[in-house]
């Protein structure tokens, strides 16, 4: 077997990458392997591309945590909608969530760790991405946690509401207060009333109104009512005058 690269020379070795035959002159040791000229370009040609690549990948990475300083929007620059509308959500509602009295240190507590988790995870995110992951691969981890988790993300959810909403009326809440009063009172009064009623409707005659004598209907026609009185009267003279006559 003769030399890849010198038909002539005979070969004393096989690169270790593609096994060409490789005379002496053209055995390239690497850590003790031995390399063709073209496997070594190819080597280091991947090599410079993938640094390259890497100093690509870290400029997205870092573009995407700058981007995540706005809430959301370092998921919005990895193209993950879904993910970007629940860290939005949940930044910005732990922090509304922080103007209740009593816990507002524990809530602007999580909002900020929150806020920083989302920075942190754009920019992992978009290294995943550069490495060759999809971008619906890591969103489609996160709805499934979701729906793992549904019942108790809705009774987070449905606490989070009844806390803002107590918060929201807490101004009125004195006023709503001094209102008690006249809604016993209304309250009491209805109740009376409609016990009377009540009482008042059983103490009266089921048979009442088949008591009553029944009225004749308003005729809709009052001049041919009056024209069929006249006929029925004249017609009882003729027949009277017969019978005396008989």
């Amino acid at each position: 077997m003769y030399c890849a690269y010198h038909p002539s020379n005979v070969a004393r070795v096989a690169c270790a990458n593609c096994e060409r035959p490789l005379c002496t002159y053209c055995d390239h040791r690497i850590k003790g392997h031995a390399y063709c000229q073209d496997c070594i370009v190819l080597g280091i040609e991947n090599l410079s591309r993938f640094r390259s690549n890497r100093r690509q990948s870290k400029r997205q990475s870092v573009l995407a945590a700058l981007c995540a300083l706005i809430p959301g929007m370092g998921a919005v620059y990895n193209r993950q909608n879904f993910k970007a509308l629940v860290h939005f959500i949940s930044i910005v509602g732990l922090f509304k969530l922080s103007g209740i009295r009593p816990l507002e240190a524990l809530f602007a507590l999580a909002g900020g760790a929150f806020y920083l988790y989302s920075i942190v995870d754009a920019y992992r995110t978009a290294n995943r991405i550069a490495d060759g992951e999809s971008p619906k691969a890591d969103e489609d981890r996160l709805k499934r946690f979701l729906k793992q988790r549904a019942p108790a993300v809705g009774l987070l959810l449905l606490v989070a509401g009844i806390g803002l909403l107590v918060n929201m009326i807490r101004p009125f809440s004195l006023e709503l207060i001094r209102l008690l009063p006249v809604a016993l009172v209304l309250l009491g009064g209805y109740l009376i009333v409609s016990h009377l009623n009540r009482s008042r409707e059983d103490d009266y005659p089921a048979d009442h109104h088949e008591q009553q004598p029944q009225q004749q209907p308003h005729s809709l026609f009052p001049r041919h009512r009056e024209t069929a009185r006249r006929f029925q009267s004249r017609g009882s003279g003729i027949f009277g005058g017969r019978d005396d006559l008989s």
